[in-house]
């Protein structure tokens, strides 16, 4: 997922610098179904493969470059690695979801190629370029992602530190804001917040 999200991150980059803004939407989709995959949701894993498989076909049928394909084989392997422990769930399902992911993926692009230039005759200013631009939006965009990166370590690193803590089933009394933070940070019911639960006192 960490790979997706870096290779989706510098798509989005170079597709706001040049005005491909279907691509800007494709990489936006990838981002939230990578986040999505890493707490668990499976529609994550469905959704980053269907616009996985665009790349690639949208590279086929001549409406983008060839490193297209790198992008959607890198986006692509959450599902492939997902495949053997979605199959031993339910492989009916599975393929299922192979299936709709290959055919929305594919006939998303081949719909696009039919009417991008409809589109681009009609509201100009989402013609591609040839230059790049819209620095201060990719330098925004930027420091957006890397302060959700940071926020997303530190978050990590508030998380492992109250697992070695509890790790021993120990009762944590924290404070009522926090308490809510960390039983959602550890996926545990066994936090209790200095307002639910009066501190006893030892003698």
């Amino acid at each position: 997922m960490i790979a997706v999200q870096v290779v989706s991150g510098a798509t989005l980059l170079r597709s706001i610098a040049f005005d491909r803004w279907i691509t800007v939407l494709a990489s936006v989709l990838l981002i939230v179904s990578a986040v999505a995959a890493q707490r668990g949701r499976t529609w994550g894993v469905g959704m980053a493969f269907a616009t996985a498989v665009w790349f690639p076909v949208a590279f086929a049928i001549g409406i983008a470059p060839a490193w297209f394909c790198l992008v959607g084989l890198v986006c692509a392997l959450p599902f492939a690695f997902s495949l053997k422990p979605f199959a031993r769930f339910d492989k009916g399902a599975t393929a299922l979801l192979a299936l709709l992911g290959a055919t929305s993926g594919a006939a998303i692009a081949l719909g696009w190629k039919e009417i991008a230039w409809t589109i681009f005759r009609e509201i100009p200013s989402l013609r591609p370029t040839g230059h790049a631009q819209h620095g201060v939006a990719v330098a925004a965009t930027l420091a957006v992602m890397l302060a959700a990166v940071a926020s997303r370590g530190r978050v990590q690193s508030s998380s492992e530190g109250a697992r070695v803590r509890v790790s021993g089933g120990e009762r944590v009394r924290v404070s009522e804001g926090e308490g809510a933070a960390l039983a959602e940070a550890l996926d545990e019911d066994d936090v209790t917040t200095e307002a639910a639960t009066p501190r006893r006192r030892s003698y």
